[in-house]
């Protein structure tokens, strides 16, 4: 296409079987090209043997269309620029080839960044082809004859002819190459969306298994690993509140599962409030919440444990009933006083709380050594 955009003074027409072999040449070329990158980087990345075919392939396939042309006279070009022009798509082969390697690397790992690859491929090896065309051609004389001296008998219609070809064959590439960028694009798009999808399942699979089905509170599970994390950034001193509620049993018994459900949930939510952001609340039983609070003196964590008790003693509007007899004891443990593990601090502020409840109820109090004892 390129010769055919070139104007001169005399005739300009090609050999046909010449042309076709060049066509030929591109198309084996390719295929050995590729299928040698393909299994030589499957093995240790060496892209040498590829480059070699492909700027073979594509210098055979450019001088071969060079020879082709017939024209009106002798053709001569120069062997430095030739040679430089191999030397070019070369090293535009090797460039098109590690690009294309990281493309097939990233593809799974980085989707934006393999599409940034595979088109710097494909910008670089028609970099490579336009410069050594015009580096071929840039010294390229031609010299016409009289047509009469002329041994080739020219048909008028065969430049207009192989133009057209050329067209169409182009246009059937972009075609093709339009389809299989649509076929990937909807891969790619139903890609995304099943993994979206699965990143949501494993979010509700992840909120299911850690988090408490009627209060959306951090479950057990939960609070055993947030305890961890903060035992290994050893953060300290930690507060950890037992709570027990005084009088749940009864509104269970009196009014049913259903309302006690739903004071559970009312308590819950009474509880992230009072505590805030800068604590952590889970429930770990029917009636039991555990409060984690970081970094804080011993009088502040019994100031909030009182804020909790009165709050927690107030009036609660249900559905059915109203109740006004709740109350909760509260049992703390200190980190890393009481314990250096989840297990036994938590033991240790449920003996806490039940020493509490023995002593009248509606009360907090820190776990004591001498005072308490843990069960065997």
């Amino acid at each position: 296409m390129v010769m055919q955009a070139h104007h001169h003074s005399h005739i300009i027409n090609y050999n046909i079987k010449i042309t076709l072999a060049s066509l030929l040449v591109a198309i084996i070329g390719c295929s050995l090209g590729f299928g040698c990158f393909l299994f030589k980087q499957l093995r240790k990345n060496h892209y040498l043997l590829p480059a070699l075919i492909f700027s073979a392939t594509a210098a055979s396939m450019h001088y071969l269309g060079m020879a082709a042309i017939i024209n009106a006279g002798d053709w001569s070009v120069s062997n430095a620029h030739i040679t430089l022009s191999l030397i070019v798509i070369f090293i535009t082969s090797l460039g098109m080839l590690h690009l294309t390697h990281l493309m097939l690397v990233m593809t799974s790992k980085n989707d934006s960044y393999a599409n940034f690859c595979r088109l710097g491929a494909t910008i670089t090896l028609c970099t490579g082809v336009a410069i050594m065309h015009f580096l071929g051609t840039s010294k390229m004389n031609m010299a016409p004859v009289a047509a009469s001296s002329l041994a080739i008998n020219h048909d008028d219609n065969i430049e207009n002819t192989i133009a057209m070809t050329m067209i169409i064959l182009i246009a059937l590439v972009f075609m093709l190459a339009i389809f299989i960028w649509f076929i990937n694009f909807k891969e790619h798009l139903s890609n995304e969306l099943l993994k979206r999808e699965l990143i949501s399942k494993n979010l509700q699979l992840q909120q299911m298994t850690q988090h408490d089905s009627l209060t959306q509170l951090p479950n057990r599970v939960y609070l055993q690993s947030h305890l961890n994390t903060l035992f290994e950034k050893q953060i300290q001193p930690l507060f950890i509140m037992f709570i027990d509620l005084d009088g749940f049993k009864r509104v269970n018994d009196v009014w049913g599962h259903a309302i006690g459900d739903e004071l559970l949930v009312k308590i819950s939510k009474m509880l992230r409030n009072v505590v805030g952001k800068g604590g952590f609340v889970a429930r770990i039983g029917g009636d039991e919440f555990i409060i984690v609070v970081c970094e804080q003196t011993e009088d502040a964590v019994i100031q909030l444990a009182k804020t909790l008790l009165s709050r927690i003693s107030d009036n609660y509007e249900l559905s059915a009933t109203t109740v006004d007899f709740l109350s909760a004891s509260i049992g703390i443990s200190i980190y890393p006083d009481h314990g250096q593990d989840v297990a036994t601090l938590l033991k240790k502020a449920d003996v806490a709380m039940y020493y509490i409840k023995d002593k009248g109820k509606n009360n907090v109090i820190f776990y004591d050594e001498i005072a308490m004892t843990l069960p065997t």
